[in-house]
């Protein structure tokens, strides 16, 4: 017998910050709505957490409420140290639903999410979340769907870097997906916020792991790794994408609440988590990465 759906979304978005829309577009309208029964075989999705313990629940149930439900569903809970308590009641709740949880009391970062689908996820399909972003009920489905048609790295928020002549800059950059609802599946320099991709192209990626990274005396505080997913991609002939969003927030959006808790104090671009862009950004480039607007 199936476990009963933990209310998480339906108890937040009716009593603590009612948004009726935000229920409908994750299929959580009513109290008990079950979760999604169907499992897809061929589906993981890895979701990161710091220190932003009120948010992950509702992440993760968003998960569950998918269309196109993972059959696995793993929690990466970094130590946040003193910012933030750890939801361990979440935590042990969420394991009677197909969740893993890895809380080993570190600060694993960014990259780490990326290496353990890499070493130990063997469905044909990996799909990785940050602790902000709140998918649409029909998010990984429509963004499986356009990975089928047309093979590449795919997220939720697309950058591509914009010219002015000289050298590319980690924040002079245009979006596309999330917030401004690309209609279309479209061509961007790399993605942040949710990842879907087959998990194959993450341990091809290995052997490339960028020198700063490798030898950083604080790996748990580098970003990079989301340049860095689409540099390795294009090594094997592969583009990155925002998969098709469509006009004003609906059921295929990547984030839905991305306002709201994107712009958390502790969110690494608040918090000076991605002070190291610029240098990540540079490092690529030098290596052979090819960006769409940089000869």
């Amino acid at each position: 017998m199936a476990a009963r759906a933990l209310n998480l979304l339906h108890n937040h978005y009716t009593h603590a910050a009612p948004n009726r829309r935000v229920l409908e577009l994750c299929g959580a309208t009513e109290a008990d709505a079950p979760y999604t029964p169907e499992l897809d075989d061929d589906l993981t999705v890895i979701i990161n957490g710091w220190a932003r313990p009120e948010y992950l629940p509702l992440v993760w149930e968003a998960v569950q409420y998918q269309s196109r439900r993972p059959r696995h569903t793993w929690i990466v809970q970094n130590d946040p140290g003193a910012r933030a308590a750890v939801p361990r009641e979440f935590l042990a709740a969420a394991a009677q639903h197909d969740t893993a949880v890895i809380d080993a009391g570190l600060n694993l970062g960014c990259w780490f999410r990326f290496l353990l689908g890499a070493l130990y996820c063997r469905t044909r399909y990996l799909a990785v979340f940050d602790d902000d972003t709140l998918p649409g009920r029909e998010a990984l489905a429509t963004a499986l769907a356009a990975l089928a048609l047309r093979p590449g790295i795919y997220g939720g928020r697309g950058i591509t870097f914009t010219s002015d002549g000289g050298p590319p800059r980690f924040w002079s950059h245009e979006v596309a997906g999330w917030p401004v609802g690309t209609p279309e599946t479209t061509q961007v320099d790399f993605v942040g916020h949710a990842w879907v991709l087959e998990t194959a192209w993450l341990r091809r990626a290995l052997p490339l792991l960028p020198r700063r990274f490798v030898e950083s005396p604080d790996p748990g505080r580098e970003c990079g790794e989301d340049m860095f997913l689409s540099f390795a991609a294009q090594r094997f002939g592969l583009s990155t994408f925002v998969w098709p969003h469509g006009a004003d927030c609906n059921p295929r959006w990547s984030s839905l609440q991305a306002y709201e808790m994107g712009f958390h104090p502790n969110a690494m671009n608040v918090s000076g988590g991605l002070a190291g862009g610029d240098e990540h950004l540079r490092e690529l480039v030098g290596a052979g990465w090819r960006l769409l607007r940089h000869g």
